[in-house]
């Protein structure tokens, strides 16, 4: 089998992958925030201990500015439009996801300006020289992909 949907998804997990979730499910199956009983109360914990390890990871110091949402695209969306107003610019890629390129239209019909650049047709990669030239006093946001 050839499987080419590793946007949405990755196939296979590995072995340890699937064995934690079993794991997961059977032992801490419960909903984290939801409830007091023991299942629940485990699966709260594994999250902070997750929360933990990536603010560890990225260097964040306060644990609870760490968020987990859905997906990437729940994450794109929640930092879009939840940073971006009239008035402000943004600098990013013509060669984006759709999850950055319809919300990037939808905020510019509502008075964000978007400075689209395009990749080295040599490189297929955007410069961070053109991203440099293209900040502007009012840029708030540079939304690049890192690797496609």
């Amino acid at each position: 089998m050839i499987y080419l949907d590793n946007a949405a998804t990755s196939w296979p997990k590995p072995e340890s992958v699937y064995q934690t979730m079993d794991n997961f499910l059977r032992t801490k199956g419960g909903n984290p925030g939801r409830g007091s009983h023991s299942m629940a109360v485990a699966a709260r914990e594994v999250v902070e201990e997750t929360r933990m390890l990536v603010a560890k990871l990225i260097n964040v110091l306060e644990t609870n500015r760490v968020i987990f949402t859905l997906n990437c695209t729940d994450s794109l969306n929640l930092g879009l439009k939840g940073l971006l107003r009239p008035g402000d610019h943004v600098i990013t890629s013509s060669i984006e996801h759709n999850s950055v390129v319809r919300p990037l239209r939808k905020l510019e019909r509502q008075g964000v300006k978007v400075t689209r650049l395009p990749p080295s047709a040599k490189t297929g990669v955007v410069s961070a020289q053109d991203i440099e030239s293209a900040i502007e006093r009012d840029t708030k946001l540079v939304v690049v992909t890192h690797a496609s």
